[in-house]
C-alpha cells in the first residue's frame, strides 16, 4: 500500500550542493518546496576537499552569490583559510578560493534550509519518478518508517549526486554507496531510461584522510592564506572564523615506485572500473602512468575542520588497497610516521547525459523534470551549486507558467557551462575553467553583480537590505566612470613632483583621469594622491573601476563580438527542420545537428565538428524558407 504525502509545487531530489541552492532558488520565488534526501543529517556535505573556489570555480561561486545564491556567504562564515588565485596573472583569470571548515560549512547551511520558508526536509529514498503522459507527476519514495509512498509535485528537479547505482572501490573491496557510510539510489536509473533519458557511467575519488599529530609539519612547507582575507559575497556575510595555514610537500621517486609495483590492485587499471575518470583531477596512479617524466608531483596538506584532526592530502585521490595507501604515503616529507584516518576510495555511478537537456535545463523527454549538479555529469562542489540554482529558479518559473531563465555564455560563467552542456554533452566529468569562456575579461569576479543581480531583483531572488547594498554600489561605480572620464589634469608643478616623488612618468598636457588610469603603472591610489580624489571606501568598488578603465579598449571589443553573436543568436532553426533536406551538410554533420537540435545558429556553431561552411549552408537554407519537414 502507498501513502500519498500532500502535493508540493517543486520536489527536489537530493541534499547536495545542487540541492540546497535549487530549494533555496524556488522557496524565495514563491514555490513551496520538498527536498527529498536519504539523510537530513547529510545536508550540504563536503565529500571531497573542503575548500570552495578556485580557477573557473570562483567565478562561479561568484555567480551564484549574485544571483540571491548561499554558497558565497557559507563559504565567507565558515572558511578558515582564504586565498587570491593567479593574482601574477591578468584580472580576468584571478579566481577565489577558501579552505572551508567541513563541519560547520554543512550545520550553517543546514540551518539556513531548516529557517528557509516554504521548505520541508523529507528523509526517504526516491525508488522512481511518477511519469504520466510525458510529463513528471512526483515521486516514488522509500521511508525507514512508513515504508513506500507517492509524493506528487509541479516540478520535479534531480540533483542525486554521484548516489545513483552508487559503487565505491578500494582495492579488491566494493561496496555499495555514493559516499563513505551513506547507501547507494538504487532504482532511480532504471526509472530514468524507462522515461527515456541515455545513462552515462563516471568516475570520481578521494584521498585518504590522515591524523594531524601523526604528520611532522617541520617537514613540509607552510602556505598560508592572504591578508588580510577576502570575501567572496558581495552582500551581508562576514570571514568568521580563525584563519589557519596549509601546508605544501611533494610526491618522490620511493612514491611513484610504490604506486608503479601495485597498479595490478588497482580498481582503475585491473577493469574493475569502467566509469569515466575526471581529466584535470586525476587519481595519484593516473599521475604516475600518464606524466612518467614527471619526478615529483604537489601535495597540499589540507585541514579538514578546526574542531578535527583530520587532515586532507589534496593531490593523491587514489582507489589502491588501504595498506598500498599508508605504504605510499608514507614516503612522502613528513609522514613515515603518519596513521591514516580512512583509506582513499573511488566512486562509480550513474549521470544524464546533458545533452538531453534544454537551455533551461529542463529534460526534453519529460516535461516539468529539471536536473542539476553532477547528474549533469560535472564535477565540483561549485559547478553542482551553480547549476542547482539554475534548474531550481526554472523549475519555479515553469511551474508559475513565467518565461524560463536564460543565462548566455556571453554574460556569465554559468551561462557557458550551461551551453557546454547542452550543446556538447559530456565524454568525462565536465570542471570549469576560466580557459573556457571566450569572453572571460568581461564576466569576471568583480562585476558579478553588475552582470546578474539585476536579472536576480526582477527575478525576486535578491530583496531588502541586499538590493540596496546593489544598487548603492553601482551608484558607486557609475559615478566613479563618470568622474574620471570627464575630469581633465594639467600638469601643474605640484602634479609634476607628485609623479617624481611616486616613479610615475610624467605628461605635458591636460589629460582625462581614465587615460591616466589606463596606464599599466598607474592606479587609483595615485589618481587620488595627484588630485585628492577617493572613489570609494570599498576596496571592490575601486577594484571594478580600475580593471575596467585600463581594459576599456579590449572591453569595448568584446562588446562588439558579443554583439555581433547576439544577432547570429536571433536566426532560429524551427524544430521541425530535416537536416537531411540541407544541401551541403555532411552525414556526421547531419547526425551530430539531429541528435543535439541546436535552436540557434549560434547553438550550432558550438556543436563539436560543425564546420563554418555547414553553417553557411543552414543559414542559406533557412533564408530560402526551405526548413519543412517533408510529409
Amino acid at each position: 500500500m502507498f501513502h500519498v504525502e500532500q502535493r508540493t509545487d517543486i520536489i527536489v531530489i537530493g541534499g547536495g550542493h545542487a540541492g540546497c541552492e535549487a530549494a533555496l532558488a524556488a522557496a524565495k520565488l514563491g514555490c513551496s518546496v520538498a527536498l527529498v534526501t536519504m539523510r537530513s543529517d547529510k545536508i550540504a556535505e563536503m565529500s571531497c576537499n573542503p575548500s570552495i573556489g578556485g580557477v573557473g570555480k570562483g567565478q562561479l561561486v561568484k555567480e551564484i552569490d549574485a544571483l540571491g545564491g548561499e554558497m558565497g556567504r557559507n563559504a565567507d562564515w565558515t572558511g578558515i583559510q582564504f586565498k587570491r588565485l593567479n593574482t601574477r596573472k591578468g584580472s580576468a583569470v584571478q579566481s577565489s578560493r577558501c579552505q572551508s571548515d567541513k563541519a560547520e560549512y554543512a550545520r550553517r547551511m543546514q540551518g539556513v534550509m531548516l529557517a528557509q520558508k516554504g521548505v520541508t526536509i523529507i528523509e526517504a529514498e526516491v525508488k522512481a519518478l511518477v511519469v504520466e503522459g510525458g510529463r513528471v507527476r512526483g515521486l516514488e519514495c522509500f521511508h525507514a518508517e512508513k515504508g513506500r509512498s507517492i509524493l506528487m509535485g509541479g516540478s520535479v528537479v534531480l540533483t542525486a549526486g554521484t548516489f545513483m547505482r552508487a559503487v565505491m572501490h578500494c582495492g579488491a573491496r566494493e561496496s555499495e554507496g555514493g559516499r563513505y557510510g551513506e547507501p547507494s539510489s538504487n532504482g532511480l536509473s532504471d526509472s530514468l531510461v524507462s522515461s527515456g533519458m541515455r545513462i552515462l557511467r563516471l568516475k570520481t575519488g578521494t584521498p585518504a584522510r590522515l591524523l594531524k599529530d601523526s604528520i611532522n609539519w617541520a617537514e613540509l612547507m607552510e602556505q598560508p592564506g592572504d591578508n588580510p582575507p577576502r570575501r567572496f559575497s558581495f552582500y551581508r556575510s562576514e570571514i568568521a572564523l580563525p584563519q589557519v595555514p596549509c601546508f605544501l610537500g611533494y610526491t618522490n621517486s620511493d612514491t611513484h615506485r610504490v604506486i608503479r609495483d601495485s597498479l595490478h590492485l588497482s580498481p582503475l587499471y585491473s577493469g574493475k572500473i569502467s566509469g569515466i575518470g575526471p581529466r584535470y583531477c586525476p587519481s595519484i596512479e593516473d599521475k604516475v602512468v600518464k606524466f612518467p617524466d614527471k619526478e615529483q608531483h604537489h601535495v597540499f596538506f589540507e585541514p579538514e575542520s578546526l574542531s578535527s584532526d583530520w587532515i586532507y592530502p589534496n593531490g593523491i585521490s587514489t582507489s589502491l588497497p588501504a595498506e598500498v595507501q599508508e605504504e605510499f604515503i608514507r614516503t612522502l616529507p613528513g609522514c613515515r610516521d603518519v596513521r591514516m584516518a580512512r583509506p582513499g576510495y573511488a566512486v562509480e555511478y550513474d549521470c544524464l547525459d546533458p545533452s538531453q537537456l534544454d537551455h533551461s535545463f529542463q529534460v526534453k523527454a519529460v516535461e516539468g523534470l529539471f536536473t542539476g549538479g553532477q547528474v549533469n555529469g560535472t564535477s565540483g562542489y561549485e559547478e553542482a551549486g551553480a547549476q542547482g540554482l539554475f534548474a531550481g529558479v526554472n523549475a519555479a518559473l515553469w511551474v508559475q507558467g513565467r518565461p524560463p531563465l536564460r543565462l548566455d555564455r556571453s554574460e556569465s560563467y554559468i551561462g557557458v557551462m550551461v551551453d557546454d552542456l547542452v550543446t556538447k554533452g559530456i565524454t568525462e566529468p565536465y570542471r570549469m575553467f576560466t580557459s573556457r569562456c571566450e569572453y572571460r575579461l568581461s564576466i569576471r569576479e568583480d562585476n558579478a553583480d553588475l552582470r546578474l543581480s539585476p536579472k536576480a531583483m526582477e527575478l525576486g531572488l535578491l530583496c531588502g537590505a541586499d538590493r540596496e547594498r546593489f544598487l548603492n554600489r553601482k551608484r558607486e561605480i557609475e559615478s566613479g566612470r563618470s568622474y574620471l572620464r570627464s575630469t581633465r589634469l594639467k600638469p601643474t608643478e605640484r602634479v609634476l613632483n607628485t609623479l617624481v616623488e611616486r616613479g610615475l612618468p610624467s605628461f605635458t598636457e591636460a589629460t582625462s583621469l581614465q587615460t591616466l588610469l589606463k596606464r599599466p603603472e598607474i592606479g587609483l591610489d595615485d589618481i587620488e594622491a595627484l588630485t585628492g580624489y577617493q572613489a570609494s571606501e570599498d576596496p571592490n568598488v575601486c577594484e571594478t573601476l580600475e580593471i575596467e578603465t585600463k581594459y576599456l579598449g579590449y572591453i569595448a571589443m568584446q562588446s562588439d563580438e558579443i554583439a555581433r553573436l547576439a544577432r547570429l543568436a536571433k536566426l532560429l532553426i524551427p524544430v521541425q527542420l530535416d537536416f537531411t533536406q540541407v544541401p551541403g551538410l555532411s552525414r556526421e554533420i547531419v547526425e551530430r545537428l539531429g541528435q543535439r537540435r541546436p535552436s540557434t545558429i549560434a547553438e550550432a556553431a558550438r556543436v563539436s565538428g560543425v564546420t563554418p561552411a555547414a553553417l553557411t549552408a543552414i543559414v542559406v537554407h533557412l533564408k530560402k524558407g526551405e526548413h519543412v519537414h517533408p510529409q
